[in-house]
């Protein structure tokens, strides 16, 4: 038995790097084949371990860390979703959580749906967020105080997860 290592040389940019290792490696791991990969992308190393990781924990082949959905920003979007999401984003990073899910929506007709479904979402609505835990509507917030009131539900969760497993 040897190991049998999974990559893509040279897969190209981030973006289409991303894609082209996924759909190359992700077939061959959902098959349950390969030991080992390695992504290879253009620029930041940083960049090949986050898609590496995302794409095992995709494929459940790795636990730990948070998973995050967010909308496509269709027309019904009423705060800035691209920012509000991507802050969000960044700002988890720093809690170090296992195993959580996050929904960021943009709109009052899908996203409290989606909200609901995460341990901890929200719903955009006009100029305002709605937060929800574990399906229960927990805070309503303005628009400019919605990254720093998600993320403190964040570390609430956090912390609650940490003080369970002790």
């Amino acid at each position: 038995d040897y190991p049998f290592h999974l990559g893509i040389t040279e897969a190209g940019t981030p973006f289409g790097g991303t894609i082209r290792s996924s759909i190359g490696m992700g077939i061959l791991l959902a098959e349950g084949l390969g030991d080992t990969i390695r992504v290879s992308l253009t620029g930041d190393g940083e960049d090949e371990c986050r898609v590496g990781h995302e794409m095992l924990r995709a494929l459940a082949l790795r636990s730990g860390g948070f998973r995050m959905v967010s909308c496509p920003s269709c027309g019904r979007v009423q705060i800035d979703l691209n920012r509000v999401a991507n802050e969000i984003e960044e700002g988890l990073k720093l809690i170090n959580h296992e195993n959580i899910t996050y929904a960021v929506m943009g709109c009052v007709v899908n996203g409290p749906g989606e909200a609901k479904d995460a341990d901890l979402g929200v719903a955009g609505g006009a100029g305002e967020g709605l937060i929800y835990r574990k399906g229960e509507l927990i805070r309503k917030v303005k628009e400019e105080d919605l990254v720093p009131a998600f993320l403190e539900e964040a570390r609430k969760v956090k912390a609650e997860a940490d003080a369970a497993k002790a």
